[in-house]
């Protein structure tokens, strides 16, 4: 028995309800100390521990004498540590002629895009110089758009294509399609200099790196790609031009590093005494930065020459490098005082480049028990962070660019954590292996792994042999911005977890687990839960044996509706992490007990039974962020006075929310107490009311003792008919009013201040319909919001009387829902560059004193005005929109034209839209003139007929048509486009240049059924032609261009839908390139090409819904094909007959219909290939059994079973065993052997992470 469960039972004995368990504790605990049978065994399971525990200390001592550790245990840090919020590092060194040469690089060669390699030793700061060139205003400033993506060692080219997607488009996608991915940047980046910053690059794969590159080809002349890499044959791959080496630094130059991090000082001036001792200790540094950098951090806390010339002297210089560890990190390690050394040794258990979070790894620390209890005031979590600020001092992490609360480890510093921490720390491999567990040592004590979709059990099946694993920690795969569903199996959850009985950490966080079973309960060692994000319903009520737990996290569980009314019971507990959890309703009132809680975010009042207002008194260290709803119930003022809310000084975050809607039982004056007594401290940072019903605002809200407090707002407060003076607040930034029916007038007055909002920078007024007049009294202009960046005004239709407002700083205005009498007001608008206009009313155009000030104005939105006529008023030059790069303009049902004048548009213009415009019956004469202009996108302009005459502009790469039906003509002169795409256009007729141009990549035509070309040949003859994607839907006249595709070498996808006229492909084939064939709904397609077999690019082939294909002849597909879909082809021979089991490539198959009396797939073994992961089957009303037919596909993750209403045998429990994903649905006798806990099949099936039956995942609880 674990020492640990003895001193539970001491703590059982004075817990509430548990009396029966505590006195069996206690009795237990004499017996271990007599001669009793049960004492002789409990003295044998003590000795094979001990044994244990002695092998373990054996393997600590011998890494400790690798590392000469003996001699030195550390001490406590005397570091003085500054402050950082700095994305790069603050003081670089030596790099200076660095970056001016590979500046040089990147200005060479304007024609094309140029792939600039880095090439230098791990340390040596190329990452450093590729973010000086990446930060530089004037080098990067020439660039439409910027990237900056860390590979590493794993190339992944759709992860790493989606990350580029959502950083250069700033969206989201869930998209798992490669080839639409970097169809869309090519979109972006043809009308795009761009700047791509490849960090960290292993890959040596060719073909991998042609494969991501591909969409970058297409960028606008002068755009780069600058890669960092530590292997020259990568660098000779990839690279447009020679390679630049980054060679080490001068010894000045590292000193100078040197003196930087270890005094705070450019160079040692002030510090004579220690020069000569850090000039030799540079020498050793071997011009290595990283090498400066750690040892500067090592050096922080010693100020003594005789302390730096122990550092100097150590033996450690003069060991052998082993596993590539540098004698100087050893050296910093070696240095760490003792308690830090176990504290980064276990932050190995995170992947190379990863970003972990400062206070999530402070928790971790603690749940570890690393942390012990600190003397005086001073929490563990304060002591943690202390910590982590002192290895962060050293240089052992580093800040991230992305998040102030997130950072990593060099990569180097990574592997140091992975010598030191001598198998103690286990991550799992990254790629999920077929069939083999993972060796997992026995003496590992804390394990981490990446999170996948699918976790099968037989991954983790190494853990049972790990009887003192403390952590289970998955780690979230980063840069990935739309999550998949992350799929549990549950024999990890229900059999496995409950045997790791010396746990400290679980993570189960970001899996559809639907329920918590109880015999997680019996991990009494726990101090860390988290179970956010996951899809629970509720805690078990045996949660509350957990005594040690000290975190709980259900933040992001939308499903959970309750806590165990024990739960008060976890007197350790100091944070429950409840936010976001929407189904969430009332808290116990026990929870009032946790007196060492610290993180509640999310406290709902009861009235009956639950968490009251009065409770919270006893919750005096709660810090960070509290959101406290449904006030409205408290009756009794004496509740709010003794929540004590002032008394909470550590309080950042407050939202004080009462119900949506008023009733009989509100009172709106006892409503303003309560939110006076609520008065936080002055610490409070950040202030949200909702729904309060007082007429008024109590006056602590505005004051300016609360000079910390950065973000306020007021929302749904319908009985207040005026706002606090919130203009006196110091430091306030975000300001938001919304839904404040009762008021008229909204006035500041300088005589309370003299520069009102002085750091306001965003202001938002929301739905405030009887609002009618906004005055700002100022005598000089620069005193109206001097930091006003962004300012949106929606929905405030009454607003008329507006005092002229001067913002000489703000960037974006959106003015939606209201009079036109708001634009009316601006001037001098001398920064703006984003201006949107929506709903406006009387607006015929835009008002002339704001357009005279939108010089600076890049995006331009008008929409939805349907007064408008026309964008710009009579008179205005181009030189007042002279910066215009964008405008839309849509919705607007009067619009005719941009302008008054012939020249309506700036030259600079690159991007025009017009969507749904019902009036607008031709486009600009001058619009061939817009030289800069690169897409044209009109969509729903019904009454447009022709394009100008004149043609469109020579640089346009992308035009887009849809539902334009009066539309008759293309226009000519369009030599240069890259993508076009016509839809829903039924009167067009005609090319009007005979022919598409050569240089298009894109091609879409969809239901423009008169469209034909002047000539037959509807591309150029004897022309190169870059055509990639061909889409056609329901064109008629598309066998023209059909003869010709032969010729499309580039194309790499093509989709046909709709198209009767085809019946086979040309004699002459299809493309040598193609990669992606789709032909649906083309009633009269019967055959595939003859030279299908000899296509050897084609990974991806779909057919459906083509009623006459008739045959797949043995051989017949391509030889590298990946995924096959056939979909309703009903005279398809026997499927035994198309050879499929010669596709050694196939990783997919679907099969729909087709074979309507099938009772029996082929008995035959080899039907398929082994290499399929994925199986679709469906519409085979007759099918009865798959027992047989699948035995051979080893590799299957995925079955998918649709529709066979007489099927009722799976494949064998071997089989199923091994899936990670089952789909059933609309098999009535499939299903009923599959219900949860009942079902013949279940046990087989209990075990697959996912398993839906009808749409529905079986393990979520009704």
């Amino acid at each position: 028995m674990p020492v640990g469960e003895l001193f539970l039972g001491a703590f059982l004995q004075k817990s509430e309800g548990v009396n029966e368990r505590t006195g069996k504790a206690w009795k237990f605990i004499p017996s271990c100390t007599d001669c009793s049978p049960g004492a002789f065994m409990f003295k044998k399971r003590m000795q094979s521990r001990i044994v244990d525990i002695s092998t373990r200390l054996e393997d600590i001592v011998k890494n400790g004498n690798d590392l000469n550790l003996s001699q030195n245990v550390g001490g406590h840090s005397k570091l003085c540590r500054v402050a950082s919020t700095s994305v790069i590092e603050p003081h670089i060194y030596g790099r200076e002629k660095d970056k001016e040469a590979v500046s040089k690089l990147m200005l060479g060669n304007q024609e094309k895009v140029g792939v600039i390699p880095i090439v230098g030793m791990g340390g040596i700061g190329k990452t450093t110089l590729a973010q000086l060139i990446y930060n530089d205003d004037v080098m990067a400033g020439g660039f439409d758009i910027k990237a900056w993506v860390c590979v590493s060692e794993e190339f992944d080219v759709f992860t790493i294509t989606k990350t580029i997607f959502h950083s250069v488009t700033q969206t989201s996608t869930e998209s798992k399609d490669l080839n639409m991915l970097q169809q869309s940047l090519q979109v972006t980046f043809s009308k795009s200099k761009f700047l791509l910053i490849l960090d960290d690059v292993w890959n040596e794969d060719y073909v991998k790196w042609k494969e991501l590159l591909r969409p970058f080809l297409v960028g606008l002349p002068g755009s780069k790609v600058l890669v960092t890499t530590r292997n020259d044959r990568i660098a000779l791959m990839v690279g447009s031009v020679p390679s630049y080496h980054v060679e080490l630094l001068t010894d000045n130059d590292c000193l100078s590093l040197l003196a930087q991090h270890a005094l705070e000082e450019n160079n040692f001036d002030a510090h004579p005494n220690l020069r000569r001792i850090g000039e030799a200790l540079v020498r050793k540094c071997k011009g290595l930065p990283l090498a400066a950098k750690t040892l500067g951090g090592l050096l922080r806390s010693k100020k003594s020459p005789a302390e730096w010339d122990d550092v100097l002297h150590s033996k450690i210089w003069d060991l052998p490098k082993e596993n590539n560890i540098l004698p100087v990190l050893r050296l910093s390690y070696h240095h760490l005082p003792s308690h830090l050394k176990h504290l980064f040794a276990y932050c190995y258990i995170f992947p190379k480049d990863y970003e972990f979070n400062k206070n999530e790894l402070v928790l971790i620390w603690m749940g570890e028990g690393f942390l012990q209890e600190p003397e005086g005031r001073k929490t563990k979590e304060q002591l943690g962070f202390d910590y982590f600020n002192d290895l962060l001092s050293r240089s052992f992490f580093q800040r991230s660019s992305s998040s102030d609360s997130h950072f990593l480890m060099h990569d180097l510093i990574n592997d140091l954590a992975q010598f030191v921490a001598g198998g103690i720390c286990y991550k799992l491999d990254e790629k999920v292996e077929t069939s083999d567990e993972y060796k997992i040592p026995e003496k590992a004590r804390h394990a981490s792994f990446l999170r996948h979709e699918y976790e099968v059990f037989r991954k983790f099946k190494g853990f049972y042999r790990v009887k003192g694993l403390r952590t289970f920690l998955p780690m979230p795969v980063q840069n990935i911005h739309v999550w998949p569903p992350f799929y549990l199996s549950n024999k990890i959850l229900f059999e496995l977890l409950p045997k790791l009985q010396n746990l400290r950490v679980l993570s189960l966080s970001g899996y559809s687990i639907t329920e918590l079973p109880g015999s997680i309960c019996t991990l009494i060692h726990l101090r860390y839960l988290n179970l956010s994000g996951t899809s629970i319903v509720s805690l078990p009520d045996c949660l509350s044996d957990l005594y040690n737990l000290e975190t709980l996290s259900i933040c992001n569980c939308r499903f959970i509706s309750k806590l165990p009314p024990t739960v008060g019971n976890l007197v350790n507990l100091r944070h429950l992490d409840n936010s976001n959890t929407d189904q969430l309703k009332e808290l116990p009132a026990e929870i009032g007990k946790l007196r060492s809680l610290q993180t509640l975010p999310k406290i709902v009042l009861s009235k009956v039974g639950g968490l009251g207002l009065r409770e919270l008194r006893n919750l005096e260290l709660l810090r960070g962020t509290v959101s406290l709803s449904e006030l409205q119930i408290v009756r009794d003022i004496d509740d709010a006075k003794e929540a004590s809310v002032r008394q909470k000084q550590e309080l950042e975050e407050l939202q004080l929310t009462w119900a949506n809607g008023t009733d009989d039982s509100r009172d709106g004056h006892f409503e303003e107490q309560v939110l006076d007594v609520l008065q936080p401290h002055e610490n409070l940072r950040k202030l949200k009311i909702e729904f309060y019903g007082g007429m008024k605002f109590p006056n602590w809200i505005g004051d300016p003792s609360f000079s910390n407090i950065y973000s306020i707002s007021l929302s749904g407060c319908t009985e207040c008919t005026s706002l606090p003076p919130l203009e006196q607040l110091p430091e306030l930034t975000h300001l938001r009013i919304a839904d404040m029916p009762k008021i008229k007038r909204i006035s500041i007055e300088l005589c309370v201040v003299d520069v009102p909002f002085p750091k306001l920078e965003t202001l938002r007024f929301d739905h405030m319909p009887e609002w009618e007049e906004w005055s700002c009294f100022a005598d000089e202009p620069q005193m109206q919001f001097p930091c006003l960046h962004q300012l949106t005004i929606f929905k405030c239709p009454k607003l008329t009387t507006v005092s002229p407002l001067s913002v000489p700083l703000l960037r974006e205005l959106d003015v939606e829902g209201c009079s036109m009498v708001v634009l009316e007001s601006f001037h001098n608008l001398h920064s703006l560059s984003y201006l949107k206009v929506e709903s406006v009313t009387g607006l015929s155009h835009l008002p002339r004193k704001l357009v005279q000030s939108m010089a600076t104005v890049e995006v331009l939105e008008c929409c939805n005005c349907n007064e408008l006529v026309s964008v710009w008023p009579s008179g205005i030059t181009l030189q007042h929109i002279s910066r215009l790069r964008r405008l839309v303009v849509a919705d607007c049902s009067l619009f005719v034209s941009l302008g008054e004048e012939d020249q309506q548009l700036p030259f600079n213009l690159e991007i025009l839209e017009l969507f749904r415009c019902s009036s607008l019956t031709s486009l600009p004469d001058d619009l061939r003139n817009l030289t800069s202009l690169r897409e044209l996108i009109i969509k729903n302009c019904p009454k447009i007929i022709n394009f100008p005459e004149h043609g469109i502009p020579p640089k346009l790469k992308r035009l887009e048509i849809l539902s334009c039906k009066d539309l008759e003509s293309l226009p000519t002169n369009i030599s240069n486009l890259e993508r076009l795409e016509i839809k829903e256009c039924p009167s067009l007729k005609n090319w009007s240049s005979g022919n598409f141009p050569s240089t298009l990549t894109k091609l879409t035509i969809k239901n423009c059924n008169q469209l034909e070309p002047v000539s037959g040949l509807m591309f150029p003859p004897n022309r190169r032609i870059f055509l990639e994607n061909l889409s056609i839907w329901d064109w008629k006249k598309f066998s023209s261009l059909l003869q010709q595709v032969h010729n499309f070498s580039r194309l790499v996808e093509l989709y046909i839908s709709h198209f009767d006229g085809l019946e086979y492909f040309p004699e002459q084939g299809l493309p040598p390139n193609l990669k992606t064939l789709s032909v649906e709904h083309c009633s009269n397609f019967r055959s595939l090409p003859n030279q299908t077999r000899n296509m050897s690019s084609l990974i991806s082939l779909e057919i459906r819904s083509c009623r006459r294909l008739k045959a797949f002849p043995r051989c017949d597909f391509p030889p590298n094909l990946s995924s096959l879909r056939i979909w309703d082809s009903r005279k398809l021979k026997p499927l035994s007959q198309w050879g499929l089991h010669r596709l050694t490539s196939l990783r997919e198959f679907s099969i729909c219909g087709g074979f309507q009396e099938l009772q029996l797939l082929s008995n035959d073994h080899g039907l398929f290939p082994s290499s399929l992961i994925k199986f679709s089957i469906a519409r085979f009303p007759k099918l009865s059994s798959l027992s047989r037919v699948l035995e051979d596909l080893t590799s299957l993750q995925h079955l998918l079973i649709m529709n066979c209403t007489s099927l009722h045998l799976l494949p064998s429990e071997a089989l199923l065993g091994k899936l990670w994903h089952l789909e059933i649905s609309d098999c009535p006798l499939l299903k009923q052997r599959c219900v949860k806990d009942k079902g013949e099949y279940w046990p087989k099936i209990a075990g697959i992470p996912c398993v839906e039956i009808d749409g529905t995942y079986i393990y979520r609880q009704s």
